[in-house]
């Protein structure tokens, strides 16, 4: 073989080489964004910053969590996972809150909701999102399957009370799936939604994510995301957009964030407020970091009055 015959040799298996590493690290670390997005055990994108709440040690709340009657509900989802609710009952009334926890947390550790909720006479049913809590499942979804969850829950509620009177409210992960869910069909007992901390949409807040986290454009690296959405999730994140929901809604829509938000950036409560079509209403904290806004003394005042236009007392 002739020197320059070799040399080509050379630099053609130094190519390979150089491009197998390339496309295993480009696999590796779109699995890794996948599994931080999507895989609920090492998921973090959401959840590193979620503060911990639970159950106070003492004091007027926790008495009230003791005495409060609480019921467990179940219900299979779609694609076969048993899902479970918690449900708290206020005497007669027909004022029903669904409550859809933040991507860390579980049904009970929104006691602040709960409590609140209560004392100003709803029935509250607050459930555990896919993987959290007493419910099944690996992998959330940033809001998509949540949202089909959701809507079965709100059709479960009904069968229990006819006569519901519905919000739903949703904390970041939670916020997304009733954004999706307003988006669709849904029952006319839906009367009013509360969003809070929720992003902008699926890809927007994994590019977020992976700006923050490894200086590079997230989007780079979707195509392969997508292929284990695809696989394990059984959708496509092509397929699916905030906007084009917000942009179907019928549902008033409070939306709510926290100026210090340090997660979702503040940015996405103005593009998904101005993306919906419904009447709406807008509150911005400007102490509230991620995850945060039950700790505003103004917010559930806010929230409760924006409720109050739509169900009546």
């Amino acid at each position: 073989m002739s020197e320059e015959k070799k040399n080509n040799h050379t630099l053609l298996k130094v190519l390979g080489v150089s491009a197998a590493a390339g496309a295993a690290a480009y696999a590796g670390l779109g699995y890794t964004i996948f599994e931080k997005a999507f895989d609920i055990q090492n998921s973090s994108y959401l959840a590193r910053k979620a503060p911990h709440k639970a159950l106070p040690l003492d004091g007027e709340v926790r008495q009230w969590y003791a005495h409060s009657k609480r019921e467990d509900e179940f219900l299979d989802s779609f694609d076969g996972l048993k899902l479970h609710a918690l449900r708290l009952d206020n005497n007669d009334s027909h004022k029903w809150i669904i409550l859809v926890h933040g991507l860390g947390q579980y049904s009970a550790s929104m006691i602040n909701y709960l409590y609140e909720a209560d004392h100003r006479g709803f029935n509250v049913l607050a459930v555990d999102q896919r993987g959290c809590g007493m419910s099944e499942g690996r992998y959330g979804s940033l809001g998509w399957n949540e949202h089909y969850d959701l809507i079965s829950w709100i059709n479960y509620l009904i069968n229990l009370d006819p006569s519901a009177e519905i919000v739903l409210w949703g904390v970041n992960l939670g916020a997304a799936a009733v954004m999706n869910a307003v988006g669709d069909y849904i029952p006319s007992n839906v009367k009013c939604a509360v969003e809070e901390g929720g992003f902008s949409g699926i890809k927007e807040m994994l590019n977020s994510a992976v700006r923050k986290e490894i200086k590079v454009e997230g989007k780079v690296f979707f195509p392969m995301v997508d292929a284990l959405v695809r696989k394990f999730l059984h959708f496509s994140m092509d397929d699916v957009s905030m906007k084009h929901q917000l942009e179907q809604s019928r549902t008033p829509i409070l939306f709510a964030h926290g100026n210090r938000d340090e997660v979702v950036p503040t940015s996405m409560v103005f593009d998904n407020y101005y993306a919906c079509a419904s009447e709406k209403d807008l509150f911005v904290s400007e102490t509230a970091g991620f995850a945060q806004l039950d700790g505003d003394p103004q917010f559930f005042k806010a929230a409760f009055e924006f409720i109050d236009k739509y169900i009546e007392a």
